[in-house]
Order: C-alpha cells, then sequence, then structure tokens
C-alpha cells in the first residue's frame, strides 16, 4: 500500500478552524433530536432532517479532501480493493474477539450481557431510521469528523489512531450509568475507531475508512435484521 499511500494533509489554519467548526456544528445538530424525543414521530423526522444536514455540511468542509481521495481511489480501485478485503477479513475476527471480552466483562462486573445503550436506542429506531443512519450517515459523517477532523489536529499517526478511536468508542456509550461500563461496553467501538483511524494511517485517504465504516456497520446491520425474522 505504500505506493498508493496519499500525501497528509498539511496543518493549516484553515485546515483546523474548519475541523473545529464542523466538530461544534455536529454537537449542536445532534442535541436537536433529543429535544422531541417524547414525541417519537417528531424526534425520527428530526433526527433525519438534522442528519442528513449534517452529512451536506461534512461533504462541503472536506470536499477538496474528498474530491482528491475519490480520484485515487478510481485510480487505484483494484488496489484499494484487495487491501480493504484483506483488512476487513483480520477486523472482523479481531473484533468478534474483543466483543466476547466486552461482554464477558460485563457479565462479570455488572451481571448481565446487555448491549450499550447507544445500541438499544438504535435498535429501538424504525427499520428505515436504522439503515440511513448504519449506511449512509455514519460512515460519511462520523469518519469525516472522528477521521477527518481530527487527522486535522494530531499528525503523530500513533497518538491520532489512540486518540480518535477512543472519542469515537466513548462517544458511544456516554449514556453508561458509570465511566467504567462506559469503558467495558465501549471496548467494541473503541477497537473499531482505532481501526478506522489505522486505515486512515496507512492510506491517508478518507474513503476507504468510509468504505470500511459501511461494511462493517452493513454487516451489524444484517445481525440485527436476522436476529429480529
Amino acid at each position: 500500500m505504500e505506493n498508493i499511500k496519499l500525501e497528509k494533509e498539511p496543518i493549516s489554519k484553515k485546515g483546523i478552524i474548519l475541523g473545529i467548526s464542523f466538530i461544534l456544528i455536529y454537537i449542536v445538530f445532534s442535541a436537536i433530536p433529543g429535544f422531541y424525543y417524547d414525541c417519537r414521530k417528531s424526534y425520527y423526522i428530526s433526527l433525519i432532517v438534522a442528519n442528513i444536514i449534517l452529512i451536506i455540511i461534512s461533504i462541503f468542509f472536506f470536499k477538496s479532501r474528498l474530491r482528491r481521495d475519490v480520484k485515487a481511489l478510481k485510480d487505484n480501485f483494484k488496489k484499494y480493493t484487495e487491501f480493504i478485503i484483506k483488512q476487513q477479513c483480520i477486523m472482523f475476527v479481531i473484533y468478534l474477539a474483543v466483543s466476547v471480552i466486552s461482554f464477558a466483562l460485563s457479565y462479570f462486573l455488572f451481571g448481565s450481557v446487555d448491549s450499550s445503550i447507544n445500541q438499544q436506542e438504535i435498535e429501538s429506531l424504525p427499520m428505515f431510521v436504522i439503515i440511513f443512519l448504519a449506511i449512509i450517515y455514519g460512515p460519511i459523517v462520523e469518519e469525516l469528523l472522528f477521521r477527518g477532523s481530527i487527522r486535522r489536529f494530531i499528525k503523530n499517526d500513533i497518538l491520532f489512531i489512540i486518540i480518535s478511536g477512543l472519542v469515537f468508542g466513548l462517544l458511544h456509550t456516554l449514556l453508561e450509568s458509570t465511566l467504567l461500563e462506559a469503558l467495558i461496553k465501549g471496548i467494541p467501538y473503541i477497537f473499531a475507531g482505532f481501526y478506522f483511524a489505522y486505515l486512515y494511517v496507512k492510506t491517508e485517504n478518507i474513503t476507504i475508512s468510509v468504505i470500511s465504516h459501511f461494511i462493517h456497520n452493513f454487516i451489524a446491520l444484517l445481525a440485527i435484521i436476522l436476529l429480529n425474522i
């Protein structure tokens, strides 16, 4: 992969401003649906509308980066595809292992193997909303936020992977009652965050982590559908 690894995005005032702006916008729009939580129909509508706006804003803020990365993907499609397939297989095996560890620790420490509150909230949504969040919103917005934005501040590869993974993972378990529970149930999310950040470091191409995130969520979505048949 070294021969098609793109140049690292240089630190610039404009890039930092856009990164900070996107993080703040994400926080604001992510909070909006909560005001309509008591009315489920309004909640679903506000959730979809807010997330569509976030998708548009994220693409706009990263349009030059995306234009370059999409072109690189098209020009080296076979090599990138081989890389993604290989890495995805490795990730799938390790992810299953860390998920088992997370469930085992949850049972030992808390007496249950319930999934995170975040996951329970997602699974309670109508299927069309789950599909939108998992297949469209998550891969695009979360990768541009947790990988694209954070990379604009942290150029050290190891530090970037660690911080990106921890922030990504713990934001998925913020609703847990204790920090320990958030950490334990966040293990699979944190690992996924490490993995997506690692792919970005290896390629410096955000579309690769977006595609990998899409594949990961698609497999998880299939599991949800099959378990509810």
